[in-house]
């Protein structure tokens, strides 16, 4: 009892040191993070804790998060994978310590100091790296984690060295925390580098507890976590001394915000609080040890009063028990006279399983004799495997309580017998057992469990319906069959069969079939009729039935398939192949089958007689060589030895006429299997005529190329979008000249254009695509001063629906005849001033001319004139008269000239 409860003890204080090793890894990633936050948004307060005090380094953070996370996992899970992540969080952490010694020890800088954030500060002038850890950090995370790795393998033989390197991370720890209570430098900082952070000395001191923890049986930590009254004592003083240690330091450290003590008075008040501590923890431990002293006078006595009244009560019921020994004497020899006759195997155990009592049917079973099975446990009978299936539930039973059971167990001979055992449990921790050998039905069980099984896997998974009919009724469908005509199984058993899934027209025929098996005319039958579906559609099946008997009863039994995909197939079949042979047979393209093996025409359609001249007839078993120049026989024969499982474009061949001409095909041919052979099928296509007009039509090409780019015009071809598609020489001298265009940029030529230009070109194209053609005039400065004519035009270009598609630009150079219009028009005008001086003139000798005539008109009626006269002198005055009227028109025409000078002088 007193192991057990020492046990339970430590058990229990294993848990609790597990809670308080995770706890500890848990404050240590939650102050590396803290940390960590502080240096990335810049906290102070997170990176020191108390001001103007010592900052934690990154580094340092990152290795705390690393250990914390390493403890929280060695004290919850357990297994391989955590394994490895303790191991090598471990082993990160030792080589950053390790790494950063040796920075210190040979001043280089391994770059590691500030991987996550920037330090500015340089520690001292030794060691000119920012953001390194403290050498006394760096010593402790090093003896930190190697501790915690040698004591995580085992089995290890210096389990007491690595617990010890945990003891000194305490100490240096601990001596760097008194440093900051006492103000001694010293103590937490080396003169050669950064002192330690308090916190970080803090956390330093919890996770190296902590990690001692783990193996409380070694070290300094077996002194405070035994069970002992030394280990109590030992808790008891060193909590008290440390107490008093951080106090007075704390006292002493501020002693200059109270005026209680002097600085150099310190010693003298340490002297004295050691003295009163030491006096309360003598004064305490006495009282202690004075209570304990009392409890176990106490207990001593109660042990005396206990041990006189339990010998008064022995008495009393050793008395009783003489009376019941007699009673259990009679009722034992009943007990064994049934115990031994039974005659299934009964067995008593006691909670070990060993062998108590046996009858002789327990040796029949097990071929052993009572002697033997006297020495035996019940593991005896049984293996390793027998163990794993059926475990022992004897230990497992309540007393009072009984179980019934299966189970196998072994021979002497080695045979596997089934039991069935009755199990009982009794107050005095005897187990009564009764079993019973059940092999011979377990046999029979499996057998016919293995039957069914058959049967049911046959059945129910056969892709094959099964039907059972007695007494005209379904009783039995498998979900094949019941699928078949759209029913659940459960809906066809008990209906009738031919009423339920036999069409109208084929149930004579059906009850035929039945009358025949049923006068064991025929053995089977089997045959193909219409069924009918729970949703009134017809389906086809194909029926296979046999005649049998079930309790003296009738039994159809079989097999049915549902066979109308078949059926609707072989008509597609039909269809199928009348539609493709009268494709083949009427396609105006020439279709031929040739054997693969001898290269012989196997089928032909009239389209390929034609093209080549001969009959059907002649063409069907000729060898397709005949068709084919002599030069090509090697390559023919080559081809149709590679496989084409799919159509495949050849390309043009020569092939000849039956009278020998020549004509050039196309061939798209693919391999298939025709009549049991394997052969190809060629689709052949006459190119000659086309061959012939392309090569025309490039010449045409070529001799409208050779137009475009030799006449005078410009030409270019724009789509919607305006882009350039086509264009001769003389538009790309154009582009060039005008527009600085480079063919092998990427610029458009419309970019190119001054803005006003652009706009204007714009609006016309938008004009173009709504049908119109435009033309216009344009004038293009040039570096000489002078400029240069061109006459455009665009016109829409469209499909047969008359969708416009992009345009055509024409460009003529039109300079010359502008400057010819030119010259022409400064001509005119100098016409039209010489014009004007001669009629000026006109005028002017008009009117001296007509002066004279007046005076003529108006003396010639004062001359008397004879007879004879008269008729010379009427025509003197027709012509003075005739002449009057032409200067006069002289006059008027050039005063109008006159005028319209006046008017317009630029004529």
């Amino acid at each position: 009892m007193t192991s057990h409860n020492s046990q339970t003890s430590e058990l229990n204080g294993r848990a609790s040191s597990n809670k308080a090793v995770r706890r500890i890894g848990l404050v240590s990633v939650c102050s590396g993070v803290m940390v960590l936050i502080g240096w990335v948004f810049d906290i102070r307060y997170l990176e020191s804790v108390i001001p103007n005090l010592v900052a934690m380094k990154i580094n340092t953070a990152f290795c705390f998060i690393l250990i914390g996370c390493a403890l929280v996992i060695k004290t919850r899970q357990h297994s391989k994978f955590a394994d490895w992540a303790y191991y090598v969080l471990l082993l990160l952490v030792c080589s950053i310590g390790g790494i950063t010694l040796l920075e210190y020890q040979f001043n280089f800088d391994a770059h590691i100091d500030q991987l996550f954030a920037a330090e500015d500060q340089a520690i001292n002038f030794l060691t000119p790296f920012p953001g390194r850890m403290a050498y006394n950090t760096a010593v402790s995370f090093l003896l930190l984690s190697i501790g915690l790795l040698g004591l995580s393998t085992k089995p290890n033989k210096f389990l007491i060295f690595f617990q010890c390197l945990l003891h000194v991370v305490t100490l240096v720890s601990g001596v760097a925390i008194i440093g900051y209570i006492y103000r001694v430098t010293s103590l937490y900082s080396f003169s050669y580098a950064s002192p330690m952070a308090v916190h970080t000395a803090i956390v330093l001191f919890l996770l190296s507890a902590a990690g001692s923890l783990l193996n409380p049986e070694l070290g300094l930590t077996k002194l405070f976590k035994g069970q002992g009254i030394g280990n109590a004592m030992a808790r008891r003083h060193f909590s008290s001394l440390m107490l008093v240690l951080v106090v007075f330091g704390s006292l002493r450290s501020h002693s200059k915000f109270f005026d209680v003590m002097l600085p150099q008075f310190g010693i003298s008040w340490l002297a004295i609080s050691l003295l009163i501590t030491s006096f309360i923890m003598i004064w305490k431990t006495a009282n202690w040890l004075n209570k304990i002293d009392q409890q176990r006078t106490k207990a001593e006595e109660e042990i005396k009063t206990i041990n006189a009244t339990l010998e008064i009560k022995v008495e009393e019921r050793s008395a009783k028990l003489r009376e019941l020994y007699l009673e259990l004497q009679k009722s034992e020899e009943r007990y064994h006279s049934l115990f031994e006759h039974a005659s299934d195997a009964i067995y008593v155990l006691n909670t070990e399983g060993d062998f108590m009592d046996v009858n002789d049917s327990v040796c029949q079973m097990t071929g052993y004799s009572r002697q033997e099975l006297l020495g035996m446990n019940i593991t005896s009978l049984l293996n390793d495997e027998l163990l794993e299936n059926y475990p022992l539930i004897y230990t497992a039973i309540e007393p009072g309580r009984s179980a019934i059971v299966e189970r196998k167990i072994i021979t002497r001979g080695g045979e596997i017998l089934d039991v069935e055992i009755n199990v009982k449990r009794f107050a005095d921790q005897r187990i009564l057992v009764i079993a019973r050998d059940i092999t011979r039905r377990k046999q029979m069980e499996a057998e016919l469990r293995m039957a069914e099984l058959k049967f049911r896997t046959l059945a129910e998974k056969s892709m094959v319906g099964i039907y059972i009919v007695q007494q005209g009724r379904f009783v039995y469908v498998n979900p094949r069959f019941a699928e078949i005509f759209g029913y659940q199984a459960e809906e066809l058993i008990g209906a009738f069969a031919i009423e339920k899934v036999v069409h109208e027209e084929q149930r004579k025929m059906v009850d035929e079939m039945i009358r025949l098996r049923k006068e064991k005319l025929v053995e089977g039958v089997h045959y193909e009729m219409k069924g009918k579906k729970k949703d009134g559609s017809v389906n086809w099946v194909e029926f296979y039935g046999t005649m049998s008997f079930y309790q003296q009863e009738p039994m159809l039994i079989g097999s049915v398939i549902d066979i109308t995909d078949r059926k609707r197939a072989e008509e597609e079949l039909k269809m199928s192949e009348q539609k493709y042979r009268m494709l083949f047979e009427s396609n105006p393209l020439p279709l031929w089958i040739v054997a693969k093996d001898d290269l012989t025409v196997i089928a032909a359609n009239a389209a390929a007689a034609k093209l080549y001249g001969y009959t059907p007839e002649e063409l069907l078993h000729m060898d397709i060589k005949k068709l084919r120049p002599a030069a090509h026989w090697e390559k023919l024969t080559k081809h149709y030895h590679t496989d084409f499982k799919e159509a495949f474009n050849f390309g043009i061949f020569e092939h000849l006429k039956k009278g020998g001409t020549r004509i050039m095909v196309s061939i798209i041919a693919q391999d298939i299997m025709f009549e049991g052979r394997f052969a190809r099928l060629s689709s052949t296509n006459d190119v000659t005529e086309k061959l012939m007009a392309e090569e025309s039509l490039k010449i045409s090409e070529a001799n409208l190329q050779t137009i475009l780019n030799n006449t005078d015009t410009a030409y270019a071809l724009l789509n919607a979008d305006l882009d350039v598609l086509e264009y001769n020489n003389k538009a790309l001298i154009f582009a060039r000249n005008e527009f600085s265009f480079d063919p092998a940029g990427r610029v458009s030529f419309i970019d190119l254009m001054p803005p006003e230009r652009r706009l204007k070109f714009i609006s016309y194209t938008a004009e173009v695509f709504q049908g119109n053609t435009i033309s216009y005039e344009a004038s293009y400065p040039q570096a000489d001063d002078s400029n240069l004519w061109y006459a455009i035009r665009m016109f829409p270009i469209a499909d047969k629906g008359n969708k416009i598609l992009g345009l055509v630009l024409a460009i003529n150079d039109i300079t010359e005849q502008k400057e010819a219009e030119q010259d022409l028009q400064k001509a005119y005008q100098s016409i039209q001033l010489h014009i004007g001086k001669i009629q000026a003139m006109a005028w002017e000798q008009s009117h001296l001319i007509r002066s004279p005539l007046a005076n003529l008109k108006a003396l010639f009626p004062m001359l008397k004139m004879s007879a004879e006269d008269a008729e010379v002198g009427s025509h003197i005055e027709f012509e003075l008269e005739r002449m009057d009227d032409i200067l006069l028109k002289m006059a008027e025409g050039a005063s109008i000239t006159e005028s319209e000078k006046t008017v317009d002088p630029n004529g």
